[in-house]
């Protein structure tokens, strides 16, 4: 066995701590894998949440969802066994793997600080082409459209009046100005809203009024969505630093007692 009580404490922490890492590793692999296998998974999502989400989105976020279960599975496996059995080469592996998560995470909090301007602008773009390409059939940008505007109740980028740049709505002519999403809706939470008044939402925005509107959102999009995350700055910073604590205290835990086994199993 490992000899000291902190090699003993770090043996049993990594043991417990990487045992459920494992199973949330292969939790996330069977989600994914359920995902990709089940034909009816699009209806499924459809009646648990009212949300409307392609396929082709659902593969995606399934594939992602396998990528990361398998790692969790290997780092977790890995830790596990290499603190069961104080093996050097798993526990090396295990070392390995966690200083690349810390360093990957280290360098991409550094550069979201550094480039906060450079990546807003980029948001900003980014909901401006959405906006620009937006049209009534059900695709992925409607929807991620639809959920944001109805979410944070905005319209538009900076306001509902880019939607004039939008060829679909700049030509209707079924008096169709700004999209359902964008008017106070009756609160039963579909996807896309059901408006509270449609008629008198898309004469408001025929108007293109400035002031306050009884049932259109006039606000965009982009100040409402970097304010929110202002706000809540603390808490995702608190989040993070608080799974960065976790993974240095088992990269620790992993250090010491690989510095202290005196069983080889290698």
């Amino acid at each position: 066995m490992a000899e000291g009580k902190c090699a003993t404490c770090s043996r049993y922490l990594l043991i417990v701590f990487n045992f459920l890492f494992w199973i949330c590793g292969g939790v996330c692999i069977g989600i994914g894998l359920w995902a990709v296998l089940d034909p009816e998974i699009e209806s499924y999502l459809r009646q648990l949440a009212n949300i409307n989400i392609p396929l082709d989105s659902i593969l995606v976020a399934a594939y992602i969802l396998i990528a990361v279960g398998s790692f969790m599975f290997f780092v977790g496996f890995c830790g596990c066994c290499g603190a069961i059995r104080e093996s050097a080469c798993m526990l090396g592996v295990y070392i390995a793997c966690m200083a690349v998560v810390i360093c990957g995470e280290l360098s991409a909090g550094i550069y979201v600080a550094v480039e906060k301007g450079n990546l807003e602008g980029l948001l900003r773009k980014q909901l401006l082409g959405e906006v620009r390409n937006y049209t009534r059939r059900s695709n992925r940008t409607t929807i991620s459209l639809d959920f944001l505007q109805a979410r944070f109740e905005c319209c538009g980028a900076d306001s509902f009046k880019d939607y004039l740049s939008n060829p679909y709505y700049y030509n209707s002519t079924k008096n169709i100005y700004v999209p359902d999403s964008c008017c106070r809706d009756k609160g039963t939470k579909l996807t896309p809203p059901e408006p509270r008044n449609s008629t008198a939402c898309q004469i408001e925005a025929k108007l293109q009024l400035n002031t306050t509107t009884s049932e259109l959102r006039t606000k965009g999009c982009f100040p409402i969505l970097t304010n929110w995350l202002d706000a809540n700055s603390a808490i995702l910073i608190g989040a993070v630093v608080g799974i960065a604590v976790i993974e240095i205290l088992g990269l620790i835990f992993a250090v010491c007692l690989c510095r202290n086994r005196t069983i080889y199993y290698d």
